[in-house]
């Protein structure tokens, strides 16, 4: 196995697993309840990669509704 593959593959599993699991850490410290909290948990979970990056583009807070 050369070098580059083995940065390709922790490049990988760095957005697959990574982000949606930083993603979920973060939206667990929010003070989010109720259906945005679930919205976002099952958009992060469904469609991890898309789901994480929606996640950090839109930045959802508490006083905002999805």
């Amino acid at each position: 196995m050369s070098f580059g593959v083995l940065v390709e593959q922790m490049v990988y599993v760095t957005f697959l697993i990574g982000l949606p699991i930083i993603s979920l850490i973060d939206l667990a410290r929010k003070k989010l309840s109720g259906t945005p909290l679930a919205v976002w948990v099952l958009v992060i979970c469904a469609v991890p990669v898309l789901g994480s990056c929606a996640y950090w583009i839109i930045k959802p807070t508490a006083e905002s509704r999805i």
